[in-house]
């Protein structure tokens, strides 16, 4: 096993389906950490530009195979992976998920909390709901 490769990888840590990236473009997209880890799996959550250079992120996986089968494929590819030409360093994390430290009206979703007044509730149905809010659009 050559050098590089021996420090691309930690060994000793125990699997997780978070994998802990490092050696990233400063500001890396989560778009860019996906397009690097969908391959492998469905990634549930990402915490992108992590640690004092902003240079590391967490990918996290529906469950540990998928996590398993990137480290090693890249373990045993002579190909490291890269991110904007940069080779990224993959481990798994001591993190069993990521925790997000944003409130539920911080992130994104896709769910619409509307108020009608002056009208029965029995009066009020999807097509009422989407001809009030979305027709002044």
């Amino acid at each position: 096993m050559s050098t590089s490769t021996q420090h691309q990888f930690r060994y000793t840590q125990t699997p997780s389906k978070v994998l802990h990236l490092r050696n990233l473009p400063w500001e890396c997209s989560e778009e860019e950490l996906v397009e690097l880890c969908s391959p492998f799996g469905r990634i549930v959550n990402t915490k992108c530009n992590v640690g004092a250079n902003r240079n590391q992120a967490f990918v996290e996986f529906v469950d540990q195979n998928q996590a398993i089968s990137m480290v090693s494929y890249y373990a045993s590819s002579s190909e490291p992976a890269h991110v904007r030409g940069k080779t990224v360093y993959i481990q798994y994390s001591n993190r069993h998920e990521i925790v997000n430290n944003k409130s539920p009206g911080d992130i994104p979703g896709n769910v619409l909390l509307v108020t009608i007044e002056g009208v029965e509730a029995g009066d009020v149905s999807i097509d009422v709901i989407h001809l009030m809010v979305f027709s002044h659009i």
